[in-house]
């Protein structure tokens, strides 16, 4: 007998379109001429990466249990990391080659064939200009990486540990020291340092004590049964609203106050405040602006192409308006949205063509 079928849970998708559209125009944003004030407030958008390392986690567990669950068993290392590869490593080295191409044919960006092959090697992580190169958001691809090698290891360790809550203060634990290790070597402005995936091991290390704790979730979830976008967190929207106020205006003092130090150590305000906005917005959506929610899904499906393409639109953009005499302000900021997810979409089609290259049978 086949495997029940398995549907996407759409609050993943939800959240995965809410941190990446943030993260766009975070980073769009940058390019602008902001007040001080208002250009550490940004940061906000930003702070998608956490939810996106959580979600991580979350996915890679829910796969692990829902495996188990179907009677489908767990896969092998080998085939793990094939599947990783598949997923993530072969559309970074598409968007490596496209970015390397407009480096060279338009001086889109000053990287050239080293740093297109620390990525495509995957060295770029132990390179501060390297893991800088093309844009500088391909950091995240280097920390997400770092957690794929760490998988088999974490996930043994959380069988080590009887109560989930044990395995997650332990990673919680480790990534305050790795915290405390860059503050006091002073590395905290360096990717290589503040983006390693000890940093992060904490959220990651959350999203799968999630699943854990969720075992009837998980089972409705691999029999195809449809759950509410908040079945496991349907709290007043009143809640979210104060924790997303109290938890977002302490990462933004931080910031302001204690400048890169605030930066290493505002992590877990920054989660608790941004996951707090996503699932009030997911609510007021799911009660009032639906429309709201299917459009926030449609761009969570494709994220990861968007997260890959959007510094190559922008850039793309800015040079076709310098070439014109144009000034870039708020009215190009409409355009260039629409322009990031079709380029997106675009992307996701031809990583797909790409990828099913070298997929087999």
């Amino acid at each position: 007998m086949p495997p029940p079928r398995q549907t996407k849970i759409d609050f993943l998708d939800f959240a995965k379109g809410y941190a990446i559209l943030t993260i766009v125009l975070y980073h769009i944003l940058q390019r602008m001429d902001l007040a001080p004030l208002w250009q550490k407030a940004i940061v906000f958008g930003g702070s998608g990466v956490h939810l996106f390392f959580l979600l991580s986690g979350f996915g890679l567990a829910l796969s692990a249990a829902r495996a188990t669950t179907t009677g489908t068993g767990t896969r092998g290392v080998f085939d793990f990391y094939r599947r990783r590869a598949l997923k993530v490593w072969l559309p970074y080295v598409l968007i490596l080659t496209i970015s390397l191409f407009a480096a060279m044919a338009f001086h889109l960006f000053p990287d050239r064939w080293g740093a297109w092959l620390a990525g495509v090697g995957l060295y770029q992580m132990f390179s501060e200009p390297y893991i800088q190169a093309f844009g500088g958001h391909f950091w995240f691809i280097s920390a997400i990486i770092q957690f794929y090698i760490a998988w088999p290891f974490l996930a043994w360790l959380k069988r080590r540990f009887q109560n989930p809550a044990g395995f997650f203060l332990f990673c919680l634990l480790i990534s305050i020291l790795w915290w405390v290790l860059v503050w006091a070597l002073g590395k905290g402005e360096y990717r290589t340092w503040n983006s390693f995936f000890l940093q992060f091991l904490w959220e990651f290390a959350l999203g799968m004590v999630l699943v854990g704790g969720l075992p009837a979730f998980a089972l409705r979830a691999s029999a195809g049964k449809k759950d509410s976008y908040l079945a496991f967190w349907n709290f007043s929207w009143w809640i979210y609203l104060a924790l997303g106020i109290l938890f977002t205006a302490i990462m933004i003092v931080m910031i302001q106050k204690l400048g890169e130090t605030g930066r290493i150590f505002n992590d877990i305000p920054a989660l608790i405040g941004y996951s707090a906005w996503c699932i009030l917005l997911s609510q007021i959506g799911e009660k009032w602006a639906p429309a709201l929610n299917r459009f926030f899904i449609w761009v969570g499906r494709f994220s990861f192409s968007l997260y890959l393409a959007h510094i190559l639109v922008l850039d793309f953009l800015l040079l076709i308006l310098e070439m014109n005499g144009l000034a870039f302000n708020w009215i190009w900021l409409l355009l260039y949205l629409p322009l990031a997810l079709a380029g997106g979409r675009v992307f996701e089609a031809l990583s797909r063509w790409w990828v099913g290259l070298f997929e087999t049978t």
